[in-house]
Parts: structure tokens; C-alpha cells; sequence
């Protein structure tokens, strides 16, 4: 069983592969070699684990900033994100690849490098992207379980 975690963006997205529940693979992929990677796999043994960047219509108070300049500059860049979302889901629908949407959760690995590797066990290069990938695709393995 495939569980492939991904943080939408919307200049490469996250990805984490786990192969029965091991984490095997981190990648930053744009979104048509993600949908060619996907393609290869069994979809009957495949399930996406999609942050939902599109569930938030905001920008984050811990984001936001008195400059107007700099505050649409980070509104445009959510904005790019969930679009970049939209296009992940259509491109899955069209593949016919089973997915998940989870909220973006608090307490999510990205920034904490320690705790993503002492849970899974990853000691290779990793950045935010693809250890929030990891999380997602983590909880959806706990959510089959």
C-alpha cells in the first residue's frame, strides 16, 4: 500500500512516499512529474494525502503586516497555492488516484526537523515542504489503522 503526502505549491509541491507505512521517498515535484509519478503506481494500492491549502480564505494574523504591499505579496502567494491545489485535484480526478483533503493542522512537522525524524525514522535531507507532506501522508495512514 502507496500513501503519498503533499503540500501543495505552487512552484514545486511537497511530496513524502511511504511504502506500507515506511516513509521512503521526499521530493519537491511540479505538478506534471508528480502526476507522471502517481500514474506508475497501482491505484488500487494508492491513496493521496492532500493538505487542504484551499480550506483557509485568509491570510494568517502571524502573516499578516501593516505594510499593504507585503500583505498582498503573501495573499497573492496563498492564493497561487490553493490554485495550485485545484490543479492537483483535477489532474488526480483525471487519473482516477483516490485522495484525502485534511485541514492544515497546527503542530504540523514542517518547521520541527527534530520530531519528523525521530517519528519516522527519515535521517536524509528534508525541507518544509516535503516534511509537511510527510505529516499529512502520516495522518492518513493513521486515519486507515
Amino acid at each position: 500500500m502507496f500513501t503519498v503526502g503533499i503540500d501543495p505549491d505552487s512552484q514545486a509541491h511537497g511530496v513524502a512516499v511511504y511504502d506500507n507505512a515506511k516513509l521512503t521517498q521526499l521530493h519537491n515535484l511540479e505538478l506534471l512529474s508528480l502526476l507522471d509519478m502517481l500514474a506508475l503506481l497501482d491505484k488500487d494500492d494508492l491513496l493521496v494525502s492532500i493538505e487542504n491549502v484551499c480550506a483557509n480564505n485568509f491570510v494568517y494574523a502571524r502573516n499578516a503586516s501593516l505594510n499593504k504591499n507585503i500583505h498582498a505579496k503573501v495573499s497573492l502567494s496563498v492564493g497561487r497555492c490553493q490554485q495550485a491545489q485545484v490543479e492537483l485535484q483535477r489532474g488526480l480526478d483525471r487519473l482516477d488516484i483516490p485522495y484525502v483533503l485534511h485541514k492544515p493542522q497546527k503542530g504540523n512537522w514542517a518547521k520541527d526537523k527534530s520530531i519528523f525524524e525521530r517519528i519516522t525514522g527519515w535521517d536524509n535531507r528534508s525541507n518544509e515542504d516535503n516534511r509537511s507532506a510527510a505529516y499529512f501522508g502520516f495522518l492518513a495512514i493513521k486515519g486507515r489503522g
